[in-house]
């Protein structure tokens, strides 16, 4: 098994559209133009916000992908634990025929360690009831944010 940097982004869009589809996301709830989205958003992050792709390989064949990348502060930093530069990992996917095998963890891992070495101190994601279990083992801990539609 091997963890490398990827710029194969119709397999990233893939996977992408995989994990919602696998979050019980309704095919009438998807919008018609997400892969132009998708694709928009990868060539953005890539050039303003230091987008890193891995790709997890088991015996040569694609088994699992992750993105992360810079995010800007949601509000000024005031206290000591404000991180200054804080990163977001998204889009973790493994194959189901793949899971099992420790490639969350280390597609999870090369973002963390990408994220540090470009000044983050902090990293955030969004994690279903499923792939919780596997952000807890790696240190990551549910904070307090509430949303809205507006």
């Amino acid at each position: 098994m091997q963890i490398k940097l990827t710029l194969d982004d119709a397999l990233l869009i893939d996977n992408y559209g995989m994990h919602w589809r696998e979050m019980g996301v309704a095919e009438n709830d998807i919008r018609g133009d997400w892969r132009a989205e998708a694709e928009r958003f990868l060539g953005h992050a890539r050039q303003h916000c230091g987008l890193a792709a891995y790709l997890a390989e088991v015996d040569g064949e694609p088994a699992g992908t992750a993105c992360c990348h810079i995010v800007p502060r949601a509000f000024p930093a005031f206290r000591t634990v404000d991180a200054p530069v804080v990163g977001y990992i998204w889009s973790v996917y493994v194959k189901p025929v793949f899971r099992g095998q420790g490639l969350g963890s280390l597609l999870v891992s090369a973002c963390t360690q990408h994220l540090r070495s470009n000044g983050c101190s902090r990293a955030l994601l969004h994690a279903g009831e499923r792939s919780a279990p596997l952000y807890r083992r790696l240190g990551f801990s549910p904070t307090d944010e509430f949303s809205v539609a507006l």
